[in-house]
C-alpha cells in the first residue's frame, strides 16, 4: 500500500503519495481521425511512463453519453508505474493533448482523438475534485468492462465490491461493443 502523507497548509490539506510501483489499468478510446494510430500513439507514450504488462484486444463501440456518427475504438492497458495518481493524471492529459485532443469540460462528452481514463490503481480508493479511482463509471460502461474482463477476469472493483465478471453481468449498457480482430492485430505494445 502507498505511504500517505497529509500536509496541512493554510487550513487546507494536501495528500501526497510516496512513489512506489503501482499496477494501473488505463482505458484508451478514440473516435476521431486515424483511431488506431491514436491508440498506438497512446501505447508508445504510456510505455515511457512504465512497463506495460498487458493490453486488451481492440473493441469497437457506439459513442457513450452523446450522439455521434463516429464509432469508438477502445482498449484497456495494464502498466506498472511509479507515479502518484495526480502525476499520472497530468501525464495522460499531456498525452491526450499531444494526440490533438482539446478538453472543454463545459461541452460534456464529444468526439475526441484520444481519451485516456485511469480506471484502477492497485487497491487505491480515491475521490478528489479532479480524480476518482477506481473510475466511478466502470460498472456502467460495457466498452470498458469487456476489455478489462479479457485481460483481468479476476479484477475486483474496491468501490463496487464486485468482480469484473459480476459487473459485466449486471451492466445495463446495451450498446453494441464488438472485438475487432484486424485492429487488435495492428496494435503493438511489446
Amino acid at each position: 500500500m502507498d505511504v500517505l502523507t497529509i500536509i496541512r497548509m493554510k487550513k487546507r490539506y494536501f495528500i501526497t503519495f510516496e512513489s512506489k510501483k503501482m499496477r494501473v489499468y488505463i482505458g484508451l478510446g478514440s473516435n476521431e481521425g486515424d483511431r488506431i494510430a491514436h491508440l498506438q500513439f497512446a501505447l508508445k507514450a504510456i510505455q515511457q511512463l512504465g512497463k506495460i504488462a498487458a493490453c486488451s484486444s481492440v473493441y469497437e463501440s457506439e459513442p457513450w453519453g452523446f450522439e455521434s456518427t463516429h464509432g469508438f475504438l477502445n482498449a484497456v492497458v495494464v502498466v506498472d508505474i511509479r507515479l502518484s495518481p495526480m502525476e499520472l493524471l497530468v501525464k495522460i492529459h499531456e498525452i491526450e493533448a499531444e494526440a490533438g485532443r482539446v478538453r472543454n469540460e463545459s461541452l460534456g462528452y464529444t468526439d475526441r482523438t484520444l481519451d485516456l481514463d485511469i480506471l484502477y490503481m492497485d487497491d487505491l480508493l480515491l475521490d478528489s475534485e479532479n480524480l476518482s479511482v477506481p473510475h466511478p463509471a466502470i460498472a456502467a460502461r460495457k466498452f470498458v468492462l469487456l476489455p478489462l474482463y479479457e485481460i483481468s477476469p479476476d479484477w475486483y472493483d474496491v468501490r463496487k465490491q464486485q468482480t469484473v465478471k459480476n459487473l459485466l453481468q449486471s451492466c445495463e449498457d446495451y450498446s453494441i461493443v464488438n472485438k475487432n480482430i484486424s485492429f487488435s492485430r495492428s496494435l503493438k505494445w511489446y
